[in-house]
This record gives C-alpha cells, structure tokens and sequence, in this order.
C-alpha cells in the first residue's frame, strides 16, 4: 500500500465497520463457504509468510555483498511510496470513493427522521432524543472512516508538503468532524453534512484542472531530490556491465497527471548524460502489465529468428519497460510521440455530435 508520513495505508484498508442495520445469514451453506474461504486465506497467509521469509533472506545476502546499493534502492522505493498518494489526494479519493454511500446514508436518516416525526405517542424532546440517536448509529461507520484518514494525515509530517498540508487543513479537518459528531440539528442531515461538502471543494480545486500540474520534489520528497550520483541501475534500462547507466540525480520537477489515481511523470538523470522519463502508478498492480512487455519482447525475439535473414524485420512489436515496485505501484517508461485510444475515441464523439447538430 501507499506509505504516507510513514503510515502504510492505502482505501482499501479503510472498511465499514458493522452496525446495527447489517444483517447476517446462518444457513448451513454459508457456513461451508465461510469455511473454504478460511481454509484458502490460511494457505495464503502461509505462502505470503514463505515468501517473505525467503525474500529477507535474499535481501540479507545482498545486504552483504553491495550494501550501499540496497541501502540507495530501499530508499528510493521508501520515498517513491511516499508520493504515492498525497494527503490531498488521499482524502479527496477517499470521500470520492465513499460519496454513494454518504448520500445512501443521508437518505436513510431522512427516512428514519420522517417516521419519527409522524410518530404522534412521542413528544418533542423524545423526538428530538430518537433522531439523535439514530443520527449517531447511521453515520457512524461514516464517521469512523473519516477518523482513520485524521489519524493517517496527523502524524508528525516528514515534508514540506505534508507541513503545509496540516497548516492549510488540520484546523478545517478537526472542525468538520467535530460538527459531523455533534451537529447542532440532527433532524436536519443535509445542514449537518455542509461543513463536509465545502471540505470536500476544497480538496477538488485542484483536482478539476483538466490538465497536469506541477509540484516540486523538494516539497513531497527531499530525500528523492538530494539522491546524486546513485549506483542504482536506470530502471528498465537493458545495458551490459560496460555500458550500465545508474541514476545521478531526480529532476525536481513533478507532473501530476488529472486521472484518477494521480500518477507522476518523473525524470531521472542518467550517469550517461540522458534524462530518462517515467510515469510512476500507485494504487494499481503492474505485474500483468510487466508480463505482456515481456511476452511483446520474446515474441519479437522468435520472429527476428525466423525471418529470411535480411537485416528488415516486417513484425516487431513495439513495447516499453514496466518496473513494478510492490503489488500496488510501479514505474513504466514514458514513451514520447503517442496518441491515446480514447483521445481518438473523444474527437470521434465530437465530430459525430456535430454532423447531429448540422443535420437537425
């Protein structure tokens, strides 16, 4: 996951807690299901348990024999993980992620306040004592989960970033679940979740520019920026002993692509001479993504092998290298000169929406 102020953390550790609306089924067939997806998580942990044991002991051995190359790599890693998702973009994601079930919540709670108000056997302040209540029960897991982002961005900050955010944000944080646990009109859900919504339009300014932005690594990540003259190999570069090119340095320029999971356009400077470009993924698994590289590349290499032996190949496939960096983020080489599908698909839509409007 995201390792963010030194938290590993990423959404889907963030779980709705069970409340009193959940219901449970205790039919037998459940019960054998419930048993197998034990039996199968058991052998899971077992295997992720094996495999870590045998990867400390990998890392150990080459502790030993290029100790300064680890301790560079470990540290890129750490600080790459870092970036992953800022604070910013873990609470704007987060509450995108949960916005349907806060509006599923706000309808049941009206619901719930409309049936107690038709309840004519309570007087006024039992009706105000019932809607308080339940208020707390409905909105509760909701609660919860903005707890645990409080405590994620909370922590003592390690970047400039991470400080500005807590200047900018602790204060308006704190208030906001203050008001969220304690509202004035619980009878009025939609007055109470305000302080939220404005939260939330804050964290989106940024988000709503089509285009990239650019942060400075000196902000999100110092210790990326202060790394000169590595001996990390350049990722995903093919090079022999004689020719291999190490990272000098990391440009202190960050692009922030406008999709959903935020990723970064980073460049390294090579010991060559050469800058070399990447888009750095968090939130998502790469290693399928390494796989078809790689198959793109065999498959190649068997069609060089049959060709009729003139220097011309007809069938090559163009490919790039992806460098997944843990189950949950990675880098891919920046390939320059590229069109994506959907930008084609886009002016398609344009143009058959215009032909539409000239026709009518």
């Amino acid at each position: 996951g995201a390792v963010e102020g030194g938290v590993k953390f990423d959404f889907s550790e963030i779980s709705m807690p069970k409340d009193c609306f959940s219901q449970s089924n205790d039919n037998n067939e459940d019960n054998e299901l419930n048993e197998i997806d034990d039996a199968y998580e058991s052998d899971s942990e077992e295997t992720k348990s094996v495999l870590q044991t045998c990867f400390k002991s990998m890392v150990e051995t080459l502790s030993k024999q290029a100790p300064e190359t680890i301790t560079q790599v470990q540290l890129l890693v750490k600080e790459l993980r870092r970036i992953t998702l800022l604070w910013d973009e873990l609470w704007l994601g987060t509450l995108a992620q949960y916005h349907s079930e806060i509006i599923q919540r706000q309808h049941q709670l009206e619901v719930e306040i409309e049936k107690v108000n038709e309840n004519q056997n309570l007087d006024k302040e039992e009706k105000i004592s019932l809607i308080t209540e339940k208020y707390r029960i409905i909105m509760k897991p909701i609660i919860f989960i903005l707890e645990q982002l409080q405590s994620v961005t909370s922590v003592e900050p390690e970047t400039p970033h991470e400080r500005q955010f807590q200047e900018r944000y602790s204060d308006v944080i704190k208030e906001v679940l203050e008001k969220l646990k304690n509202p004035d009109h619980p009878d009025k859900p939609q007055e109470s979740w305000l302080p939220l919504k404005v939260l939330q339009s804050k964290f989106q300014q940024k988000a709503h520019k089509r285009t990239a932005y650019t942060l400075k690594m000196q902000d999100i990540s110092p210790l990326l920026v202060s790394m000169k003259d590595t001996v990390i190999a350049m990722p995903g570069l093919a090079t022999s002993s004689k020719t291999r090119v190490t990272i000098s340095s990391v440009s202190n320029h960050v692009s922030i692509l406008p999709t959903k999971t935020k990723p970064k356009k980073l460049v390294f400077h090579g010991s060559d001479g050469q800058t070399y470009t990447y888009l750095f993924k968090g939130l998502e698994d790469l290693h399928l993504d390494e796989r078809i590289m790689q198959f793109l590349s065999i498959a190649n290499t068997m069609m060089a092998q049959g060709s009729d032996g003139s220097s011309h190949n007809l069938y090559r496939a163009r490919h790039y290298s992806v460098i997944p960096l843990g189950p949950r983020s990675g880098l891919i080489s920046w390939v320059d000169g590229t069109t994506p599908v959907f930008a084609l698909y886009k002016r398609w839509q344009q143009r058959e929406a215009a032909k539409a409007n000239t026709k009518t």
